[in-house]
C-alpha cells in the first residue's frame, strides 16, 4: 500500500476528520523532485471546513504513521479554514505557498484526499507578491531575534526570494543554486549550500539578520 492510500484509508476511517477536513495536499521538494533525504521536510497542506483542538495531532500521527519509511527531516503540515483560502494575502501570515510561490504550488502539488483547492485561490500580480514578500522578510530578524532557527529559515527564504527576482527558473534546488552562482552572491551561497548538504549552520543570529536586512533592503529601495 502507497502512503498516499494509508493516508486516505485512515482519514476515512476517523468521523471526526471526515467531518471536517475539505482537502489535503502533498506539495513541494517531494512533489517537485528536488527532495533531499534527511535533509528536506515532507510538506502537506490541510484545508478545513471546521478545525477543532483535536482535529491537528490526529492528523499529524497519520501522516506520520503512513510516511514512516520516508527519510525527511520534519512534517510541515500548515493549516487554513477554507475561507481564508478566498483572500490569502489579507491574513496576517499568508502562507507562501498560496501566495509567493503559487506558481509552482499549481504546478507541484497532489491531492491526498478531499478535493483539489487550485480553483478557490485568487491569482495576484508578480509586483504585488513580491512587495508583500519582501515586507514579511524584512520583519524576519525582529520577529524572531531569540530564535536562530527561525532565522536560519527566513535567511532561507530570503536567499530564495533573491534568486526568484533575478531570474530562477523555478524554486528548485538546481535553480535557486544556478542563479545564485550566476548573481555571484557569495554569502547566499555560503547559506544555502550548507542547507543543501544537510550541514550544521554556524552562522550567528546577529550574522543572519544582517544577511536577511541587507538583501531586503535593496530590494525595497529599488522597487520603484
Amino acid at each position: 500500500m502507497s502512503f498516499f492510500d494509508c493516508i486516505k484509508n485512515r482519514i476515512g476511517k476517523n468521523e471526526t476528520l471526515v467531518k471536517r477536513l475539505y482537502s489535503l495536499i502533498l506539495f513541494g521538494s517531494y512533489v517537485r523532485g528536488d527532495f533531499i533525504e534527511g535533509v528536506s521536510d515532507i510538506d502537506f497542506f490541510a484545508v478545513f471546513n471546521d478545525c477543532t483542538e483535536e482535529t491537528i495531532p490526529k492528523l499529524i500521527e497519520i501522516l506520520e504513521e503512513c510516511t514512516s519509511s520516508i527519510k525527511y527531516k520534519l512534517i510541515d503540515l500548515p493549516c487554513a479554514n477554507i475561507n481564508d483560502l478566498r483572500e490569502p494575502l489579507k491574513q496576517k501570515h499568508p502562507l507562501k505557498f498560496l501566495t509567493f510561490y503559487q506558481e509552482d504550488f499549481l504546478k507541484n502539488h497532489k491531492v491526498v484526499y478531499g478535493e483539489d483547492i487550485s480553483g478557490i485561490l485568487p491569482s495576484y500580480d508578480k509586483k504585488t507578491l513580491q512587495n508583500s514578500r519582501a515586507e514579511q522578510l524584512i520583519r524576519a530578524p525582529q520577529r524572531f531575534k531569540d530564535n536562530l532557527k527561525l532565522l536560519q529559515l527566513s535567511a532561507g527564504e530570503t536567499i530564495r526570494f533573491e534568486a526568484i527576482i533575478n531570474g530562477s527558473n523555478s524554486i528548485s534546488k538546481v535553480d535557486i543554486m544556478k542563479t545564485l552562482k550566476k548573481i555571484g552572491d557569495k554569502e547566499a551561497l555560503d547559506i544555502y549550500s550548507a542547507y543543501v548538504e544537510g550541514k550544521e549552520i554556524e552562522f550567528s543570529k546577529e550574522y543572519l539578520s544582517s544577511f536577511i536586512v541587507s538583501r531586503i533592503s535593496k530590494f525595497l529601495e529599488n522597487r520603484s
